[in-house]
Order: C-alpha cells, then structure tokens, then sequence
C-alpha cells in the first residue's frame, strides 16, 4: 500500500464537488423556500426579461376586463331605468284608455290627466336620476364614454347615451283631459313604447358585446399567467429531486475529504 502527499488531486475534487453541491442546495432551498424558480436576475437573467413582459400584459389584461365591467355595469344601470320607463308608459296608456272612455265624467277625467301628467314627470326624473359615476345614460344622447377593452390603444368598445326623457321618447306634450285627447294618444304612446324598447335593445347589445370581450381577456390572462408561472415558478417535484440529489453528493463528498484528511494522518504515525 503507498500513500503520496505531494499530491492532493482525490480532495481538491472532492472540495470542488462539496461547493458545488453547497451552491446547488442554496438554490434549490431558495427556490423551495420563494416558490419561485427566478429569485435574481443571475438566476435567468433571459427568463427574468420574458417574465417581466408577461407580467406588464397581464396587469394591462386584468385593467382592461375591469374597464369592460364598468362598461357592463352602465349598460345596466341604463336597462334598469328603461325599464321603469317602459313601466311608466304601459301604466300611462292604461290611464288613456280609461280617460277615453266616453262614460267618464269631466271631474274623473281630469283626475285620470293630473296622474297621466304626474307620469309624465317622473320619466323625466327617472332619466336624470339614472346615473353611473358621473354618467347620465339616458338625458343626454350626446354621451360617449369610451371603454378600452384591450392592450393596445384602438381596442375600444363605445357605450353610447340615449335621450330617454318624456320630450326625447314624444310624449311631453300629450293630456288626456278630454276623451278626444286621450283617444289620440294612444299612437303616441305605443310609439314610445317601442322606441324605449329600442333604446333598451342598443344598452343590450354593448353589454353582450362588453361580456363576450370580457370572457376573452379572461382566457387571455389564464393564459398569460400560465406562461408566466412556467417561466417564474419553481416546479417543486424537480427542485426537491435536486435538493435531494446535491445533500447526496454533498455528504459523498465530505466523506471523500474525512478520508484523504485520514490517509494524511496515517502518514504521519509512520514518520513517529
């Protein structure tokens, strides 16, 4: 059996597997510790700039389909009043027909007209009351309040306002004070009817159109967010298989070092 110490080749490797093995179950237990893959730009510093960028897009995504519920949200609000509107009108066609009526009194008729006025009113109120923030959807139909549904800056959806007041639908002037009056209008009322209906029908179809692009950006965030997670993300089956794998080569490798510092020992009994 010969030992040699003027070389030390089996533990300088062994002390270069032990760092290396050190360094590798630093990593892995930071990774296990963050649940992250990337924890510094050292780490991936490519996988870092990728992962920066998705993360941008998605914060724009999660932005853009809370625009689009805002947008929902006014849509509705303005079906809501429409439909108390419609409401309104269906009652003050009721009172027409009655007012028409040639059975009726002038004292009972004029009753039927000072109601069918007060309707009047309150689709007036019932407009300019109907609000979301500081929108009016239905007393101004100059209103466009552009939604951005998108990343980019065009990608836009337009909820447009509508003039849903008793002058706006024709029925301001109308009075069922005599049975002539109320008999004629009736057409008018019917006209507004399906005018509200109409005006209802267009706050109806931005809100399909506002749902349907809000379900798209939530499958884009998904999977946005699922490339994002593979870049990012530690994958905890792997990173404990390597951990696991470094703590072997790790003890392998003190072991290896105990045993050249031994030899070294052994050498020097012999010189005694």
């Amino acid at each position: 059996m010969s030992f040699r110490i003027g070389s030390t080749g089996v533990s300088l490797s062994a002390i270069r597997s032990l760092r290396g093995a050190e360094s590798a179950i630093a990593q892995s237990s930071a990774r296990l510790a963050s649940g992250l893959r990337i924890n510094r730009a050292a780490d991936d510093a490519a996988g870092l700039a990728v992962s920066e960028r998705f993360r941008a897009e998605i914060a724009s995504l999660s932005r853009a389909q809370l625009n689009t519920q805002d947008g929902i949200s006014l849509a509705q609000t303005a079906q809501g009043g429409l439909s108390e509107i419609s409401s309104m009108l269906s009652e003050a066609r009721a009172l027409a027909v009655a007012s028409s009526s040639g059975a009726l009194g002038g004292q009972t008729r004029a009753q039927l007209d000072e109601q069918f006025q007060a309707i009047l009113s309150d689709i007036d109120a019932i407009a300019s009351t109907t609000t979301f923030s500081e929108f009016s959807p239905l007393d101004d139909d100059t209103l466009q309040v552009i939604l951005a549904v998108g990343t980019q800056a065009d990608d836009t959806i337009t909820v447009s306002g509508v003039d849903a007041t008793a002058s706006g639908i024709g029925v301001d002037a109308l009075d069922i004070a005599t049975s002539a009056a109320a008999a004629s209008s009736l057409g008018t009322i019917d006209t507004a009817i399906s005018n509200v209906s109409a005006l209802a029908a267009r706050f109806g179809v931005a809100e399909n159109r506002l749902e349907s692009r809000s379900r798209l950006l939530g499958v884009q965030i998904e999977a946005t967010s699922a490339a994002d997670s593979r870049i990012r993300d530690a994958d905890y089956a792997v990173e404990s298989a390597l951990l696991a794998r470094n703590q072997i080569i790790q003890e392998s490798a003190i072991a290896v070092i105990g045993q050249a510092n031994a030899n070294m020992g052994i050498v020097l009994r012999l010189l005694e």
